[in-house]
């Protein structure tokens, strides 16, 4: 049985899947195989002393087994039914507790995270329960035993060895500090013996040399909790002769050397990071004003599979004037320099010919194997397909799987001189694996707790420069520049949790010379959701008139759909042969993961197979080539990544690209529409002018950007990306040409799709329904590829007035359905004059009484007001003014019930 060891924990047991039945699950998955999902929640809603209770499952496919894994343990876990007397109830109690703390967690929930609490607890069986430690832990839990093979449940629980283990802990003393703050603590199992490769690395305080470990850890025996102290040597300062009080005769002795000067030092520090080693001393001192020669840089050794690139920053003749940390930087090395390497040392040996002999074997093989792989869609592995490299992934210590899309880290030195290669995107994951901390507030969209987006108006400025200023003001290194964008002109900043507020009101002082913007980086999570819709697959294919349009064409492979996302499945069969350029921004490679099945499912609907249009899965535009953007880190996709993978696009020849990621401002559907109009031309301007700078490139590429509107049912004005007149917004409509009920709608949408029930491909080869205005925009990209298929040179407004003069009447606050053979027609017509605004019309008898679905006339053009807003209350952010909105509208939402009889 395969198994797998979490970082701080400990497999306890395993079970057989075909011994259990009635698995609560996420959509289709049973709850252990997306125990990253259940962690999350747990974590939200369960006070931290009883997090630890769900055991972490690790499934084992080839066995069809799931290994159980708990905190490391002091005293050997029990199970609860074989204990007695006052130790039975003792944990008893404990279990009835936690219990308690899980189902009253749950009644706070709703949505998909009570459906989690209430499927992870529903089954709780005295046998499954372990303890040990003061805690009680719960495995095989979200499923219950087959009572048709078993009746004993304990008889499905298989107990492994248990090895105790010991913690290590290692005190760098006040002289010095470790250089990786996680290692001051790892545990061991008994019997462990402790080697030089077991030991942290110290960096020393000025003035102080590390010596080693009291008492020495080299060779100990592990048989019991350890503790290891740092001991220091300090470095003798020169010894300064006092001045005599009386005068004396001078030496007969000439040439007396002058006094000497007192002499500081500073650390040199060498940080190998998780793809190599240090070959030498990892941390040095060396004296004020001397210069780092390049034989005191040691070598590294880089892990198979990779090459060292180069430090960061650059060591070379670096002046010593304070303390120094340069760190590794690596390249993944691909798989053909890896082969040519391997047959380089193979003929650098003797026996050339008994060896060149395997190596025709080997190729033959090879060549069998990629063939087999071919045949096989649904194959998985790391070899490139249809252009994409499917991406690593990796499992950090609670057991998280995560995308290896790298690590958050500064990418200038203290000079901030920004790198000579392409933009560069912070991924969400930090140097040390940790999550990145994010605000999550109802009614504006999530932001980053540590970051700041920093953006120059004029682009005429130079963004190197600020990048250098920004380091002036802010030297020590708990400020860092993480992210930038040379053309866009913008600068992502890491800063103190608790100083960013501070820093975002006094930053423009601090550098006075440069003009640029200040605002939070949002963070984007996905708003498709899987439908629970019982609808005809492929409804929304006739709804649009699609096989009527295709009479006209398919689309041509001249014309390239971006589809910005949370990745691929680049082998499934609807995107076979034509996919192009494809790219992770935070890879900056052709590595993309499979996201959460958003991706994949949106680029079918744009530009999927017509093969499966009698499946009602087919793309609109089949013909034309795909260019998939990966721009989401772990399920969640920052702004500026967005804006990269933008950008990305734009430049690699994208005639249209589809953004169905946007911020989400859920609760604000309860303002009315005249506040929720205020809000649209008051707040967020900053990111309203960044992307007004995006969609003026993308124009002059003659490049047509199509937004999802958005679904939280509030005015498509609110989000700050569909302001801009050089873009498509799209709403969603459902078979009825009713506006869904989540759909945003009004000013600055400017054509509807269907959007709810609707049926694309999935990963792993498969096909799902999908609600969301993500769904409803690459419906209309893939239309304007069809269009731009026949005028390759169809700008923005020329688009925008073809699908509203050509596209079908909906009712409500809505602007017209999209219809692909209208549009087609009106294109080749070349009819491109400004339409007539249309009145909506109102919703039928026993229609949905919301805003959207009024007969409020409806305006294509941005919100009225899109100038610099009126001045704020104080330091008032747009967070804090819809807060405030919201309190207010509150407050006379109680005046008026206290009128009521």
């Amino acid at each position: 049985m395969a198994g797998y060891t979490f970082k701080g924990k400990q497999k306890l047991c395993f079970t057989e899947v075909s011994d259990f039945t009635d698995f609560q699950g996420i959509g289709h998955d049973p709850l252990y195989k997306r125990f990253d999902s259940v962690q999350s929640v747990v974590k939200k809603v369960v006070a931290p002393e009883y997090q630890h209770f769900l055991a972490t499952p690790q499934y084992i496919e080839e066995d069809d087994q799931i290994c159980w894994h708990i905190n490391e343990w002091k005293e050997s876990p029990q199970k609860l039914v074989d204990l007695t007397g006052d130790e039975r109830a003792k944990y008893e109690s404990i279990k009835d507790n936690t219990i308690k703390a899980y189902r009253t967690a749950a009644q706070d929930c709703n949505g998909e995270d009570l459906m989690i609490m209430a499927g992870a607890i529903r089954y709780l069986h005295d046998e499954c329960v372990y303890c040990c430690d003061d805690k009680v832990f719960l495995v095989a839990w979200g499923m219950t035993p087959d009572t048709h093979q078993h009746k004993v449940i304990g008889s499905v629980i298989h107990e492994v060895d248990m090895v105790k283990k010991y913690k290590i802990t290692f005190d760098a003393n006040a002289n010095g500090a470790l250089v990786c703050k996680l290692d001051k603590t790892m545990t061991r199992p008994e019997g462990f013996v402790l080697s030089a490769k077991d030991l942290p690395q110290v960096s020393a305080n000025e003035g102080w040399i590390f010596e080693g470990w009291t008492p020495s850890p080299i060779g100990v025996t592990v048989n019991s909790d350890l503790n290891f102290v740092a001991t220091y040597k300090e470095i003798a300062k020169p010894i300064i002769p006092e001045v005599p009080a009386i005068p004396v005769e001078e030496p007969e002795t000439p040439d007396e050397p002058n006094e000497p000067e007192e002499q500081r030092y500073y650390v040199c520090n060498f940080v190998a990071g998780e793809h190599g080693k240090i070959d030498g001393a990892s941390s040095f001192t060396k004296q004020e004003g001397t210069i780092l020669s390049s034989s005191e840089v040691p070598k590294v050794k880089p892990c198979q599979g990779y090459e060292f690139k180069r430090w960061i920053p650059s060591p070379d003749k670096v002046l010593m004037d304070s303390n120094k940390t340069f760190t590794a930087e690596y390249e993944r090395i691909p798989w053909w320099r890896r082969f040519w390497l391997w047959l380089t040392n193979l003929f650098a040996g003797k026996g050339c010919l008994k060896w060149l002999l395997w190596l025709l074997l080997t190729l033959l093989a090879i060549g069998l194997l990629l063939f087999l792989l071919r045949s096989c869609n649904g194959c998985s592995g790391h070899h490139e397909e249809n252009g994409v490299v499917p991406i690593d992934s990796v499992t950090t210590s609670d057991g998280r799987v995560i995308d290896d899309n790298g690590r958050i880290r500064p990418i200038t030195g203290n000079d901030g001189k920004l790198p000579d290669q392409g933009d560069i995107v912070a991924p969400v994951t930090g140097e040390d694996g940790e999550e990145i901390p994010i605000i999550r507030q109802p009614g504006v969209p999530n932001t980053i707790a540590n970051r700041l987006f920093l953006f120059i108006e004029n682009e005429n400025d130079n963004i190197e420069a600020l990048a250098q200023d920004f380091k002036k003001a802010y030297s020590d290194d708990k400020y860092s520049i993480i992210g930038y964008d040379k053309e866009v002109k913008l600068l992502v900043v890491q800063v103190p949790e608790n100083e960013r507020n501070q820093i975002r009101q006094t930053i423009n002082s601090k550098i006075s010379n440069h003009k640029f913007l200040v605002f939070d980086e949002e963070i984007y999570e996905l708003n498709g959701h899987e439908s629970t819709s019982t609808e005809k697959p492929g409804w929304h294919l006739e709804a649009i008139h699609l096989k009527q349009g295709w009479s006209i064409t398919k689309g041509s492979p001249n014309v390239t759909i971006a589809v910005v996302d949370d990745g691929i499945e680049a082998g499934h069969p609807m995107f076979k042969g034509r996919i192009v350029d494809a790219y992770n921004v935070f890879t900056q490679n052709n590595s993309l993961s499979l996201g959460q099945g958003h991706g994949t499912h949106t680029a079918g609907l744009a530009a999927g197979s017509a093969d499966y249009y009698a499946k009602g899965a087919s793309g609109v535009a089949p013909n034309c080539k795909l260019m998939p953007v990966q721009v989401f880190d772990n399920k969640q996709c920052p702004l500026s990544a967005l804006i990269a993978g933008t950008m990305y696009a734009i430049h690699h020849g994208a005639d249209v690209v589809n953004l169905s990621v946007g911020p989400s401002f859920k609760g604000l559907n309860q303002l009315s529409v005249d506040q929720q109009n205020e809000i649209a031309q008051r707040q967020f301007k900053n990111v309203e002018k960044l992307w007004a700078r995006v969609c003026a490139l993308a124009a002059k590429k003659n490049c047509i950007l199509v937004f999802a509107a958005g679904n939280d049912d509030i005015l498509s004005s609110i989000p700050p990306e569909n302001r801009n007149a050089s873009s498509i917004v799209v709403a969603a409509v459902d078979k009825n040409l009713y506006p869904t009920d989540f759909t945003n709608y009004g000013p600055c949408s400017d054509i509807s799709a269907p959007g709810k029930g609707i049926y694309s491909s999935y990963p792993r080869g498969g096909f799902k329904f999908f609600d969301g205005t993500s769904m409803a925009a690459p419906i209309v990209t893939g239309t304007i590829a069809l269009m731009k298929s026949i005028k390759k040179d169809l700008t923005v407004v020329q688009a925008r007035n073809v699908l509203y003069k050509t596209g079908s009447d909906v009712y409500g606050f809505m602007p017209p359905m999209v219809l692909v053979d209208k549009a087609l027609t009106g294109v080749k017509r070349g009819d491109f004059s400004t339409p007539k605004e249309r009145m909506m019309k109102p919703m039928p008898n026993g229609g949905d009484e919301s805003a959207a679905n009024t007969g409020t006339p409806i305006s294509k053009a941005p919100v009225a007001d899109v100038s610099s807003p009126p001045q704020q209350k104080g330091d008032e952010t747009d967070y804090d003014a819809i807060r405030r909105k919201i309190a207010e509208y509150k407050r006379k939402i109680r005046e008026l019930e206290k009128l009521l009889p």
